[in-house]
């Protein structure tokens, strides 16, 4: 009767423990920063952003000069979008909550993306084609799936976060996605897009 009782305690123990488990593990893996979660969220009274959970912020008001090159082939969208917004917030140097924490080398003012790799713009099989230089996004990446699942954001653009992971997977000072890519290796993580 007393091991029944056992059983029965590891089985519920057990399904609590599964039930917890996703948040547990979800913590433990979010990436350890300056910051941690409430850098960016916050449980109560979040900001609004499109695809933001619990945004702890204000959408930036600075306006953005988007890359341009003669030989990009893809459409990129008057400002940037997305994840990229959020990023931007901090990152555009303009927040004071922020600013002390976000070194020089990581802010990017109102004409600095257009030197920077380009941002919010749509990467499908029709562009790969156009370019002649990119993979197609049905491609595998080197982090487990598809460039389209592992890289791009749910419109099927090229964000901020299609190199930078600040939740699970960023290494190193600018939170690469995948592993530590080095000095020597660092054209890998390009390579996860582009053939050359």
């Amino acid at each position: 009767m007393k091991s029944r009782s056992m059983r029965r305690v590891a089985v519920i123990a057990g399904v609590l423990g599964a039930l917890c488990l996703p948040t547990a593990v979800i913590a433990a893996l979010a990436h350890s920063d300056l910051f941690g979660c409430d850098g960016c969220h916050e449980p109560h009274n979040a900001g609004t952003l499109p695809g933001v959970p619990l945004w702890n912020g204000n959408e930036g008001t600075v306006t953005f000069t988007m890359y341009s090159s003669a030989s990009f082939q893809g459409i990129i969208d008057g400002q940037p979008s997305g994840d990229s917004k959020l990023c931007l917030s901090c990152h555009d140097g303009t927040n004071p909550d922020y600013s002390p924490m976000i070194v020089p080398e990581q802010i990017f003012e109102g004409s600095e993306l257009v030197n920077s790799h380009p941002i919010s713009f749509v990467y499908d099989s029709a562009l790969a084609s156009l370019d002649g230089a990119l993979k197609d996004p049905s491609e595998a990446s080197t982090i487990g799936g598809t460039i389209a699942e592992d890289l791009l954001d749910p419109d099927s653009k090229v964000q901020c976060s299609s190199c930078h992971d600040v939740h699970t997977s960023g290494i190193g000072n600018n939170l690469l996605r995948g592993y530590d890519y080095g000095a020597r290796h660092g054209p890998q993580l390009c390579r996860m897009c582009h053939i050359k």
